[in-house]
């Protein structure tokens, strides 16, 4: 057996387990090739998962990757919109779920999609976390290995912290996922949810971290072994951002009155990559003498 059949046997098996163990089981989609793996094998091992795609309300395709969810997505697939009345509305409950490190803005919308989830009677949440560690999907990676980056990051410089060598790159990238899955784990155990990434699976990984360091960029690996099975247009994609939350854009309009009663302040357009502002809007409040 090749690698290709090897690597997709392990995830569909990790899936099945994941299926079979998980009681009312459903799967987030977010229209990358990862979570689109999780739920093209979940069909595979005999599964027809209800789906779940969370986008924000209103804006461009920055925010809003339907188009792709939808070419994997079933008949029983839902479309969560998250607004910025969602927003002010969860996000003291948010905090009060969520243990330090708050890891991004992304996070929120974890929260209220895990929400909506449990209102279906779902029990266990499936997801493609896991993918961008073990299979080399951060564009700092690709920086350091020389290999092109994805749209969008032409101009893009790894933080000054990141290792200067692959092996090290992919050991620093796969020791921060913990913190990810707390996030995961955290925004569905706020609802009764239990949240299971297959791709984190001992065997997936032992097989994974067995392989050369080259090998395990830019999501060589997993793109060839569910060649023919995740539709190209996911499996190509190079412009694919993580689905980033539109705080900074919502923080000059909808969201202003929230962020000046809170901090202070409102986010810089200016400055979208700097997350300043949401430290200090998840930061413990001060307790009143």
């Amino acid at each position: 057996m090749d690698t290709r059949q090897r690597l997709l046997e392990l995830i569909t098996v990790a899936v099945d387990d994941a299926c079979r163990e998980g009681g009312v089981t459903g799967a987030v989609l977010s229209g990358g090739i990862d979570s689109s793996t999780v739920v093209c094998l979940s069909r595979i091992a005999g599964h027809d998962l209800p789906t779940f795609t969370g986008y924000y309300q209103g804006e461009s395709e920055d925010f809003d990757e339907r188009q792709y969810a939808d070419l994997v997505a079933g008949q029983d697939h839902h479309e969560i919109p998250i607004t910025p009345g969602d927003i002010i509305e969860n996000f003291d409950d948010m905090l009060d779920a969520f243990s330090p490190p708050f890891q991004g803005p992304g996070a929120m919308g974890q929260y209220i999609v895990a929400k909506y989830v449990a209102s279906q009677g779902i029990q266990t949440v499936l997801s493609g976390e896991g993918g961008d560690e073990l299979f080399g999907g951060y564009a700092r990676l690709m920086a350091v290995a020389g290999v092109p980056l994805p749209h969008g990051y032409e101009n893009y410089q790894p933080p000054v912290d990141y290792p200067d060598n692959i092996e090290d790159a992919l050991r620093y990238d796969w020791e921060r996922l913990p913190d990810l899955l707390a996030v995961d784990d955290q925004a569905c155990g706020a609802w009764g949810l239990d949240a299971v990434a297959p791709m984190t699976d001992s065997r997936v990984v032992d097989f994974v971290m067995n392989m050369p360091a080259t090998s395990r960029i830019g999501k060589i690996l997993l793109k060839d072994a569910v060649r023919g099975i995740v539709p190209d247009p996911i499996r190509l994609r190079r412009d694919k951002k993580g689905m980033p939350a539109p705080f900074v854009k919502w923080g000059q309009g909808p969201l202003r009155d929230f962020f000046l009663e809170r901090i202070g302040y409102v986010p810089d357009p200016a400055k979208p990559w700097d997350r300043q502002w949401w430290y200090d809007l998840t930061a413990p409040m001060p307790v009143a003498a």
